[in-house]
């Protein structure tokens, strides 16, 4: 893929997020839920889909800084760094969720637990689906 392409499809799901986020907010107003999760949720959703488009547009502006952003995009080192962060956080999310789910059961927080478990289960589904996909593919 073209890197502006990569970097139109980022301001798409920027835009995407945004949109998102301000149908939460209104949403809440609309149905006048008791509910400040959405909206504030909503709400990050618009500022983290403002600062994606300021980045395109920063980086997107003239041809140095597009080619500055393509070159630590795709260097080497950068890729290994975002790689090891991206497994350490996975595993650090597995680890602390499991955890909270025995510690939750413990105390005898089961609906508490069984809430949290859902997405370690997901998260661990995923990587196996994953993991099996490029076993397959690569």
């Amino acid at each position: 893929m073209d890197f502006r392409n990569k970097l139109k499809t980022r301001l798409y799901v920027a835009v995407i997020y945004m949109a998102l986020g301000v149908l939460m907010i209104v949403g809440t107003f609309a149905v006048k839920t008791d509910n400040s999760f959405i909206s504030t949720f909503g709400f990050a959703l618009v500022v983290m889909g403002a600062v994606r488009i300021r980045n395109y547009r920063r980086i997107t502006k003239d041809e140095e800084s597009l080619r500055k952003q393509e070159i630590a995009e795709t260097d080497e080192r950068n890729l290994a760094i975002i790689h090891k962060a991206r497994s350490a956080a996975f595993a650090a999310y597995f680890l602390l969720s499991g955890t909270a789910v025995i510690v939750l059961s413990l105390f005898e927080r089961h609906e508490a637990a069984k809430w949290l478990a859902y997405p370690v289960l997901l998260l661990a589904l995923l990587y196996w689906g994953f993991y099996w996909w490029y076993q397959k593919k690569l």
